[in-house]
């Protein structure tokens, strides 16, 4: 039985997601269901039961112009979050969220600034091409991990300054030091992203390399995502790649048998009646 409150939850991020694929209908934008949200539309037709997100892939030249388009489409109660549009925005992915509603993880908690928009969200990620040959695979990685440290050790300093410094960060600070007179942070991310498109030419496999560097259940055929189905979700549909049981068997192995593991996100807060600013008491 799904309690009042997730249910709440579900029903605040598929209006997220309607208005998101309004966004990609309108200029014509490639998109998927990933991670649990394919899961569940395979499975469950909708939500695994215990989950409280959405997870959504572009290709990346796709997940470049929703950063420019996007903004643009998302009035107030909507606010398309990324490094571009927030100042303690992620680099890894964008999120789109109901700012008339309070919901943030415990990473946020603690790494963000007061102002940064806390309203219940979905996550939307870039998928990039991975170079067929292993030097390539080897400078791309070393790029991606020199900028991601110097995006930490920036925030290692802004922390710091706010008194509540991350000491795992800590150590990246130099990283951040030997760039930061010539680069921006927004410069860094940049860089950090361009890093995980190093490759223009299409190749073998395709991954999710600005969440995670080159790990093996996030990275698949570049064939299974040239085409796609829409599968029933909840009250809606939603886009799936066309052959989703080997993008699962590869990220998850034997999915078809439900296990509770709880939600990913570890959500510190949910309210799906307040506006965060209100929640927080800001002004």
């Amino acid at each position: 039985m799904i309690n009042e409150g997730l249910r709440k939850v579900w029903n605040i991020e598929l209006d997220l997601l309607e208005k998101f694929k309004d966004i990609c209908r309108k200029y014509n934008l490639c998109y998927c269901a990933s991670s649990g949200t394919l899961l569940g539309a395979v499975r469950h037709k909708g939500f695994i039961p215990w989950d409280d997100d959405i997870d959504l892939f572009l290709p990346w030249e796709d997940y470049k112009k929703l950063l420019e388009i996007a903004p643009k489409e998302c009035q107030y109660p909507y606010f398309f979050q990324s490094f571009l549009t927030e100042k303690d925005g992620e680099v890894g992915a964008s999120r789109l969220r109901r700012s008339d509603t309070t919901g943030y993880t415990m990473w946020e908690q603690k790494n963000v600034g007061p102002n940064y928009d806390k309203g219940i969200f979905i996550d939307i990620f870039p998928l990039f091409n991975i170079p067929d040959s292993e030097q390539e695979k080897n400078i791309q990685k070393e790029s991606i991990l020199f900028f991601w440290k110097c995006i930490r050790g920036h925030d290692a300093l802004k922390q710091g300054k706010m008194g509540r410094a991350n000491d795992e960060y800590i150590p990246y600070i130099p990283y951040y030091k030997s760039v930061c007179k010539s680069m921006s942070i927004v410069d860094i991310k940049w860089a950090y992203l361009n890093a995980c498109a190093m490759e223009s030419r299409e190749t073998k496999e395709v991954g999710a390399t600005s969440s995670r560097v080159h790990l093996p259940s996030l990275m698949w055929a570049a064939s299974l995502y040239k085409t796609y189905v829409d599968l029933p979700f909840e009250n809606t549909t939603i886009r799936c790649p066309i052959e989703y049981e080997k993008v699962l068997d590869k990220q998850y192995g034997n999915w078809r048998v439900p296990v509770e593991n709880g939600s990913r996100h570890e959500m510190a807060v949910i309210d799906t009646e307040t506006p965060w600013r209100d929640y927080l008491k800001l002004e």
